[in-house]
């Protein structure tokens, strides 16, 4: 014979515990039965039993009404709670299980009828509080399963104990008794109220009646946590989902006073419920509208005047025309203003588009109302009264229509009696011209929100039907967040029933399309929605068997592929009848060509099929293609469309094969002529291939100058008015031809060079960036680099700079940078760079060199000494000029390109002459390792910029004698000295040919000094130098 097992003791109770938690960590589908019924027979307190959830509490809390309709209640909840728990343990989680939405009616009806099964929830980790549900934290990727199975694991067990008591089968009956009834042992110091888990302590009741406001709360309802008068308990619990509330006496008892009700418990199994006796209601004397200030009668809740509750103080800034408050909805079953974003009342919770309620819903009119005091006595003819069936508000005789809801009455009131006068105080009905008006201006309102969801919707891209449907299925006031977040769940519940339901007819598998029109079209009825899919699919099978696709297997196929579209499905099913037809056509051996044709069937398909004018075309067309297969032509093969629009152009033969064979002007191929590319500035044909490649490169690698014919190099882009007129229509061609990001590029350089023609242009020192500057100021500050330069002599911004000119902050450096000293006239050179004449970009300039010079933005030539223009061949602008045949420029005398040929005394000579002082000495921590000026040297086939390095003589300032004439004519230029003045009477006589042609004729037995100071004074009066050598301007 077996022996019983024992009781688990506390640690046995924990391992085994922890246990279960680890098992339904690791499978959370396993359901383990045995390890719960151990853990559930265990005789320890709650406390102990239950680690996560506070089980005593949600109990307690509860327990309101018959004790097995609340455990069942409580055992429901518990149950789908698990169902979270589980799911959140599966690795294969639901789609939504981040959040939990409020409006789930499952929820609604099961979690969300207990206290504390949100704090379960939260328990869980759906710890965000969302406008609509809870939900996971955003950076929470996965939830703490350990926590999840812990909870879960005590959401089993307390599930398990109710169903045990429930069955009457619990083996500790005691223990659970003592947490529903609240014994003396467990109850603690929660004196006389309950507080349920995670909740706060409800608020005390208020002195007076939550809804008017006027009159002493008497009643508390426990499930409503309202605290109201005789009356408006009686109307406020009329409601059906409210009718069957137990309410509490909150009179003389201050212990109920500052708690929350504690509700009379059971013991099992013995059910007995709770039966509370119903309060006499107290009368009420008439009341006057706090905020529209009109006498309303004392059963009326509403004024009405301006339809605020009794209780309802003034509004700080009231409405014109005592509508109500903008945005809000009246609830038409109990009249209560709610605010505009609510979808259910706060008073009877009906959703906001449910209609009045019909003449069959439950009423208890009440035994009979209570006469104000100032009417008692009076002829019960003035007292008579009429209820309206529809809002069950009471109204005086005589009428017909209810003054709250506007409904005329279809049992009537009594017999009409003698008309009295008017009693004083009483309020004045509303004319039915303005009832109408007001109903008119509510329709208004509504048209005009439910226009702009549609307008909304249509910008979304969602028809105005599913807006519709979306409204009456869910009542939100958001129809499109709701379509984007709930409709897929809800589809794919329609596509599920309407699977299930159409398998035994094979009607297969209804896809999400189906659903969706289905669905749209049954307003947001799910039945009528599977109904819909059912009846679609089945006539969709009818029509393709009708048309001889009778297979039921493709037909089902080829509806799920195209989304239940019939046309679709038709198509599909079609092609793959006509498959084998396919297969044999474009077969091994192909269609036949020309080859295997007769001529006179070729030429018949020629005139039928491409429209020649004429037989002999036709025949010309024939030969032509004829001699295309044959010929190996060297390029690309002219296409039967070329050929074709050739002989309709000409039928010379000859003509038509110079058309089909023009030679490319870059690549010598033949190519038809309507593929070649030709520019508007020559009759060069280029071919499509070498047209675009040569332009991609010019664009990538050259300036926006290069890009000229490849064959010819023109046009000549100097002249400003032929550049506009050719870019104009090489950008029509460019843009057809060259890859997006290459046209790009060609458009950015383009607009470069323009930006680069404004005087206010201004290139940055620091970094090469290009901006307009328009200020005064000669402190410029790059918007790329954010660094300062002088927009005058392009160095650097320095404080002392301001306030002083170029010269004299040049000067400054040199006495007092020690920096600048150090680097004694290598960082002169440095510093006095070149700036391109035309588009004003700087160089630092590699000394010593070639002073011919190419600007790298705008393909400029010119002279690095004195920034004059070099010429091209047959380009110079001087007529007589006897160099025009090749690259020349045209120098001043006192430019570096004559005065380099100078030796050292002759330049120190001449600006000692004119008072000059220059330097000789090197620096005093020179370290003497060759000249230090940086020059641009090519080493192995690519350039790099290092010192000069070169012997540096005593007297040069630590300089090479390149570098320091450099040095000694920028002293001379930037003084503008002119050296004519110490040239011989040779090289005055070849200065002045250079510049004035022919010498004049020397007098006869005219000394040589005589002659050559009027030559010099001549040559300084026709040839000065000043302002018109672009170097002084620049």
């Amino acid at each position: 014979m077996a022996q019983a097992v024992p009781p688990l003791g506390e640690p046995q109770f924990l391992q085994l515990r922890e246990e279960l938690v680890q098992a339904l960590a690791q499978s959370p589908v396993d359901l383990h039965p045995e390890t719960v019924q151990l853990l559930v027979e265990a005789p320890l307190p709650p406390h102990v039993k239950y680690r996560e959830i506070d089980a005593q509490g949600i109990l307690r809390a509860n327990m309101q009404g018959q004790p097995p309709a609340c455990l069942r209640t409580i055992s429901t909840a518990l149950n789908i709670l698990e169902k979270y728990g589980r799911n959140l343990l599966n690795p294969l989680k639901p789609r939504y299980w981040r959040g939990v939405k409020f409006n789930n009616p499952v929820f609604r009806s099961t979690v969300d009828a207990i206290q504390g099964g949100r704090d379960v929830l939260r328990l869980y980790g759906y710890t965000e509080q969302q406008p609509d549900g809870l939900s996971f934290a955003e950076g929470l990727e996965e939830p703490d399963a350990r926590r999840v199975a812990s909870v879960t694991v005590d959401v089993v067990l307390l599930r398990a104990e109710l169903n045990m008591l429930l069955s009457n089968n619990h083996p500790n009956p005691d223990i659970l008794q003592g947490m529903l009834q609240g014994g003396q042992e467990d109850m603690g110091g929660l004196g006389c109220g309950v507080i349920p888990l995670s909740h706060p302590p409800g608020p005390a009741p208020p002195a007076t009646c939550l809804l008017c406001g006027m009159e002493p709360a008497s009643l508390l309802c426990p499930e409503c946590n309202q605290s109201l008068c005789p009356e408006c308990d009686r109307l406020f619990h009329k409601h059906p989902a409210r009718a069957q509330h137990r309410r509490l006496s909150v009179l003389g008892s201050p212990c109920l006073a500052s708690q929350s009700p504690r509700p009379r418990f059971w013991k099992a199994p013995a059910w007995s419920p709770i039966v509370r006796p119903a309060l006499p209601p107290k009368p009420r004397l008439p009341w006057r509208c706090a905020a529209c200030r009109a006498p309303n009668e004392a059963r009326a809740v509403l004024c009405v005047g301006c339809d605020r509750p009794r209780g309802c103080p003034t509004p700080p800034n009231p409405p014109p025309d005592g509508d109500p408050l903008r945005g809000g909805w009246a609830c038409q079953t109990c009249t209560f203003l709610n605010p505009g974003p609510t979808v259910l009342c706060a008073v009877c919770e009906r959703p906001r588009l449910a209609g009045r309620p019909g003449a069959s819903d439950p009423q208890h009119p009440p035994d009979g109302p209570p006469m104000p005091m100032q009417v008692r006595g009076r002829r019960p003819s003035l007292l008579t009264r009429w209820k309206c069936e529809h809002c069950t508000f009471w109204n005086q005789l005589p009428g017909r229509v209810c003054e709250v809801c506007n409904r005329t009455s279809q049992l009537g009131g009594p017999p009409q009696e003698e008309k009295g006068p008017r009693r004083p105080g009483k309020p004045h009905p509303l004319s039915p011209e303005e009832v109408e008006r007001r109903r008119q201006e509510k329709l208004r309102e509504d048209g005009m929100k439910l226009v702009a969801m549609i307008r909304e919707a249509e910008l979304a891209g969602v028809p105005p039907e599913e807006v519709g449907a979306a409204l009456r299925y869910s009542g939100t006031e958001l129809p499109l967040p709701w379509l984007r977040s709930e409709l897929p769940a809800v589809l794919d519940a329609v596509v599920e029933q309407a699977t299930e339901q159409g398998a035994g007819a094979e009607l297969g598998t209804i896809t999400q399309q189906e659903a969706r029109v289905a669905w749209t079209q049954s307003q947001g009825d799910v039945d009528e929605a599977v109904s819909r899919c059912l009846s679609a699919r089945r006539s969709k099978v009818r029509e393709l068997a009708a048309l001889g696709f009778g297979e039921r297997g493709p037909v089902l196929q080829a509806l799920y592929q195209n989304g239940g579209d019939l046309w679709g499905a038709l198509t599909e099913l079609q092609r793959l009848q006509l498959e084998p037809f396919h297969r044999q056509l474009w077969g091994v051996g192909g269609p036949r060509g020309a080859d295997t044709l007769s001529p006179q069937a070729l030429l018949r398909r020629l005139l039928a099929s491409l429209a020649l004018p004429s037989w002999g075309r036709a025949e010309l067309v024939l030969s032509l293609v004829r001699e295309q297969e044959v010929v190996e032509n060297r390029g690309r093969p002219a296409a039967l469309a070329d050929i074709v629009d050739a002989v309709r152009a000409s039928p010379d033969r000859d003509f038509i094969k110079r058309l089909l064979n023009w030679e490319c002007a870059v690549c010598g191929w033949a190519f038809p002529r309507n593929q070649m590319q030709s520019l508007t500035s020559c009759e060069c044909t280029i071919c499509p291939d070498c047209f675009a490649q040569h332009f991609t490169i010019a664009v990538k690698e050259k300036h926006i100058t290069d890009l000229v014919c490849p064959a010819c190099d023109a046009p000549d882009l100097s002249d400003e008015a032929e550049l506009l007129g050719y870019f104009s229509t090489l950008d029509i061609q460019l843009r057809e031809c060259l890859d997006p990001e290459i046209y790009e590029l060609f458009s950015k350089k383009l607009t470069e060079r323009e930006l680069m023609r404004d005087p206010k242009f201004q290139w940055c020192t620091h970094c090469s960036f290009g901006f307009i500057y328009e200020s005064e100021q000669a402190a410029a500050q790059c918007p790329q680099c954010n660094q300062s330069f002088c927009v005058h002599c392009k160095r650097a911004w320095e404080p002392q700079h301001q306030g002083l000119s170029c010269q004299e902050f040049q000067e400054w450096k040199r006495t007092n940078d020690p920096q600048y000293q150090a680097q004694g006239l290598a960082v002169y050179l440095q510093e006095n760079g070149i700036a391109c004449p035309k588009c004003k970009f700087p160089y630092a300039l590699a000394r010593g060199g070639c002073m011919h010079f190419q600007c790298s933005q705008c393909r400029h030539h010119f002279c690095s000494g004195c920034y004059g223009a070099f010429h091209t061949k047959n380009k110079c602008t001087v007529p007589s000029c006897p160099v025009r045949q090749s690259l020349h420029g045209h120098h001043p005398r006192d430019c570096l390109f004559y005065l380099r040929d100078w030796d050292v005394e002759r330049l120190q000579h001449l600006l000692q002459d004119n008072g000059v002082v220059f330097n000789t000495e090197p620096p005093h921590w020179d370290p003497a390792c060759g000249c230090r000026v940086m020059e641009q040297k090519e080493i192995l086939a690519r350039l790099r910029d290092e010192a000069c390095g070169k012997e540096t003589p005593p007297g040069y300032a630590g300089l090479c004698e390149a570098h320091y004439k450099e040095y000694l004519v920028s002293l001379i230029n930037s003084r503008a000295l002119d050296p004519a003045r110490l040239y011989s009477l040779l090289e005055l006589e070849t200065v002045y040919r250079r510049h004035l042609g022919a010498l004049p004729p020397r007098l006869p037995g005219e000394p040589d000094d005589t002659y050559r100071g009027r030559l010099l004074q001549k040559l300084m009066e026709e040839v000065p130098l000043g302002p018109k050598i672009l170097r002084q301007r620049q």
